[in-house]
């Protein structure tokens, strides 16, 4: 598994991206990172970048469990997961029903261009 985390103050903004064979242990260290980052800030916008994801060992009931769990960013802060793939997109689209209640601004799309632009709006 391959991991990418960009923190940048300057635009407000955090990048997790994904490469190879993902599951949630990934997932859950990648977030105590974030936090242990200097220059992070809840209210940040983050993308999370599925492009490179080879394969998910996520199910359905660990999406659920995670989407009862407290997040690190703040409710108000913009998610925009980046999935091409059909079984990535399907399963960030059941997180972001499952989570609407505690995380609200989630959006799932299948581009990097497509997430740059909404989140172009947000500030």
């Amino acid at each position: 598994m391959g991991t990418k985390l960009t923190v940048d103050a300057s635009q407000r903004l955090v990048v997790v991206t994904f490469e190879g064979p993902v599951d949630m242990e990934e997932r859950e260290r990648i977030d105590a990172l974030i936090l242990a980052h200097p220059d992070f800030d809840p209210s940040f916008s983050e993308i999370i970048d599925c492009r490179l994801v080879t394969r998910s060992n996520v199910s359905a009931d660990t999406i659920r469990a995670a989407s009862r769990r407290e997040g690190i960013f703040n409710p108000t802060a913009t998610k925009v997961v980046v999935a091409p793939q059909d079984y990535v997109f399907g399963l960030a689209r059941m997180g972001q029903a499952l989570a609407e209640q505690t995380t609200p601004n989630v959006v799932v799309v299948r581009t990097m261009a497509e997430a740059l632009e909404i989140l172009s709006k947000v500030k």
